[in-house]
């Protein structure tokens, strides 16, 4: 016989001699107790109430407006991982995309933050629902739970924002191209009206499987690396669900997502904004060895943790204020 016990699956059959029949090991490593502590400190989950249950778009609002604060540094970084040049050093490209990004920063913008709202908006709010369909007031979703979790929902997101992932990158690419070699999209519409008439409409889907790789990867290490070392921080330190811990968690998260997927993050970004599509992935990435050997793979790292480190900091923080604002509302702030 099986039943449910606070939103998590068990079996409740019993053997010959009346001994219970444990959960099935799966369910044992999906689903943890919380420690009680945890219980106690985190704020999203309320004494009477249980498991806040947040409006989904508030990670993709997070995500916009950290997206308008860090865009022109990760730009530098796009730049740099694009630029075959050695001339520039990481501080001259940023001052030099700065300069330009004065003139143009609202044609990036309308490409940030439409991908930004499709990618973040999908990812956190699929990889929040999630959570919250295996969290109870006693038990959470593991770490390898919310792996997966968040590894399906960056997956999908990425998929659903990849027409606008190539047009971003390919006007963020602009400033460090020769004159000859940029596009110059003057802003989404524009990008997207120009690459289809050009390329078809195959062209945005350029690099899908692998940005929604990128994204899988990316989305594990960050949103559920995020959820991991808040937890275990306030379960083994006397840190609080506060913006200290927010900060620090969100740190740890945006360093590892951003090392660990730096390789994906330059092939990525040199696959969607090459000029021909005559090079198969699997060509382009044989030459980038030959020709630069392991080095690529870490090209433009130092822009990318300036940009991410913020980023990531911004997101999370004001994430976890919009929900400190939605319980004050609903008269579930303890």
């Amino acid at each position: 016989m099986s039943g449910t016990t606070g939103g998590v699956v068990t079996m409740t059959a019993n053997h010959l001699d009346g001994a219970p029949v444990p959960p099935p090991l799966i369910t044992q490593k999906l689903f943890i107790e919380l420690h009680p502590t945890v219980i106690e400190k985190d704020n999203s989950i309320h004494s009477e109430h249980g498991v806040v249950h947040y409006p989904f778009w508030f990670g993709g609002l997070a995500s916009c407006v950290s997206s308008c604060c860090t865009q022109p540094l990760g730009v530098a970084g796009v730049s740099l991982c694009h630029s075959i040049q050695t001339s520039y050093d990481t501080l001259t490209l940023c001052s030099s995309v700065y300069k330009h990004s004065i003139m143009t920063l609202h044609s990036w913008l309308s490409a940030s933050l439409t991908r930004t709202f499709f990618y973040s908006g999908v990812r956190f709010g699929m990889y929040e629902k999630l959570k919250e369909m295996g969290s109870t007031s006693t038990h959470a979703p593991s770490g390898l739970a919310l792996a997966l979790m968040a590894a399906s929902s960056g997956f999908t997101g990425s998929v659903c924002s990849n027409f606008a992932d190539v047009i971003c990158l390919r006007m963020q690419a602009d400033p460090g191209l020769p004159p000859e070699l940029r596009r110059n999209y003057q802003n989404i519409a524009d990008g997207l009206h120009k690459m289809v008439r050009a390329e078809g409409w195959n062209s945005i889907w350029t690099g899908v499987w692998l940005g929604a790789g990128r994204a899988a990867i990316g989305t594990a290490t960050q949103l559920a690396g995020y959820d991991i070392v808040k937890r275990e921080m306030m379960k083994r330190t006397s840190m609080g669900d506060n913006i200290p811990t927010h900060i620090t968690a969100s740190c740890l998260a945006g360093f590892l997502s951003t090392f660990i997927c730096s390789p994906l993050d330059v092939f990525k970004a040199r696959f969607m904004t090459r000029k021909s599509s005559a090079h198969s992935m699997s060509v382009m990435l044989e030459r980038t060895l030959r020709n630069e050997g392991v080095a690529w793979m870490f090209k433009g790292l130092t822009p990318a943790l300036i940009s991410r480190a913020p980023s990531t900091i911004i997101t999370f923080v004001t994430l976890e204020q919009l929900r400190k604002v939605y319980r004050h509302m609903h008269g579930l702030q303890e």
